[in-house]
């Protein structure tokens, strides 16, 4: 009994490096991510006035420019160090949805947008770069999963928040989801400046080395892997995007089914992320769980494709089955993702290694929304097979280019010197554990 109970307990600690600090910052990331996720749409439209064309557009245009910077932005987490870049980009992102209230047309909105990604991209290189850092080898997929589960729940709380506001219909609400999400992204910069743990390493060339170039970009195993990740976080936008156009217009479910999917989505994060990520630590690991993931992302798209062909109840079980492995997918895929990106990455270029291994994830949001809508919504369930097939193939082939990946060298710089961070208190690496 009692070494049933201890087992218990270690699966419910928290693993190494994670400590309530971190997750609090996690939880007011998800507020703010939710909260922009909800209500940002409404408040451009309705606020600041500019026609869903216009939206679109600017978004495009802003994370083309975000896609363009995350290798550079890698490359200055690695030579500044994780949360000193990644505190740079939270504090600039809650400024700068103070500006949001001042934009009066396109080209206002259009800078300002701009903006947001750029900061927000260099955040999240920092933040990679820190967590590779904080989270010792072996327990960082682990402690990844507390992270995203943590996230998910502040996610949830910043949707409500957002329809709320969006409910009463009034300036002064749309307003509110803008200063809202400024106030708890400037939580999150005062969290991450004086209560985590700093463990900053900043690898910089020495004196009497030439000046650091890109490597990872050239690195046809890693860039090849990659742009695989792309195929597999598909699933965001199939989400997002895909499936509720698909709910409109090619069955008889209800509209207020595309709530609950995402809803359903949401609290299935939350209670199987954990979970679903045990045992994958390492990039072979990773292979193995991408391999699961694309054969949950088929079962989903065969799901969908059946309920453009039923009625009633058996349209909404067809929804439903479909939901349950789309989740799985996205839940095998995040595991894979972390466990293949940090293991494949050297330690001396980790930063500029992950903003590559993001470019993928940025591909599938940029390319995934207009080819999935056009070979779905328009190809109907047939559309779903071939999605169904090309699922299949990434898991066929995720295995053999995990281990192509695995087989080159990697190794870290001679001429790389390590930097270790300053202070004492919080600030010091023995407060990651």
């Amino acid at each position: 009994m009692s070494s049933t109970t201890e087992r218990g307990n270690a699966r419910m600690s928290l693993p190494p490096g994670i400590s309530p600090i971190i997750m609090l910052r996690s939880l007011f990331n998800g507020i703010s991510v939710g909260l922009y996720m909800a209500g940002s749409s409404v408040f451009f439209i309705k606020y600041i006035g500019l026609t869903p064309q216009q939206v679109g557009l600017g978004l495009s245009v802003a994370w083309l420019i975000s896609t363009a910077t995350m290798v550079p932005f890698g490359m200055l987490a690695d030579h500044f160090g994780g949360r000193t870049i990644w505190s740079i980009g939270t504090i600039a992102s809650a400024a700068v949805f103070c500006l949001y209230p001042f934009a009066e047309g396109y080209w206002q909105f259009q800078l300002i947008v701009g903006l947001a990604l750029l900061f927000a991209g260099l955040g999240s290189c920092g933040y990679d770069r820190y967590l590779g850092d904080l989270l010792p080898e072996g327990s960082r997929v682990r402690g990844s999963a507390f992270l995203r589960t943590t996230s998910n729940v502040g996610m949830a709380l910043g949707a409500a928040i957002a329809g709320v506001a969006i409910s009463f219909g009034t300036r002064p609400g749309y307003l509110a989801i803008v200063l809202i999400t400024a106030g708890g992204t400037a939580v999150e910069a005062a969290l991450i400046m004086w209560a985590v743990p700093n463990v900053d390493r900043r690898h910089r060339p020495t004196k009497s080395a030439t000046p650091r170039k890109p490597i990872a970009i050239r690195d046809r195993s890693f860039v090849a892997v990659s742009l695989l990740n792309a195929a597999f976080l598909l699933n965001g936008p199939v989400l997002s995007v895909v499936l509720p156009l698909w709910i409109l217009s090619n069955t008889d479910g209800p509209a207020w089914l595309i709530a609950g999917t995402l809803l359903a989505n949401m609290i299935l994060v939350v209670v199987l992320q954990i979970p679903a990520s045990r045992g994958v630590e390492t990039p072979s690991d990773g292979a193995r769980a991408w391999a699961r993931s694309g054969i949950a992302l088929a079962v989903a798209c065969v799901s969908f494709a059946v309920s453009g062909t039923t009625g009633g109840w058996a349209t909404v079980v067809s929804l439903a089955m479909g939901l349950v492995a789309l989740t799985a997918g996205e839940l095998f895929s995040a595991a894979a993702s972390w466990a293949v990106r940090y293991g494949l990455s050297p330690e001396s270029r980790r930063g500029e290694y992950i903003a590559v291994f993001r470019l993928g994830g940025l591909v599938s949001w940029i390319a995934g929304p207009a080819v999935l809508s056009f070979l779905v919504v328009a190809g109907g369930p047939a559309g779903w097979l071939v999605l169904a097939g090309g699922f299949v193939a990434a898991a066929t082939v995720a295995r053999p280019m995990v281990r192509w990946a695995n087989r080159q060298k990697r190794g870290e710089e001679p001429q790389a010197e390590i930097v270790p961070a300053l202070g004492g208190g919080p600030g010091t690496a023995s407060g990651a554990t």
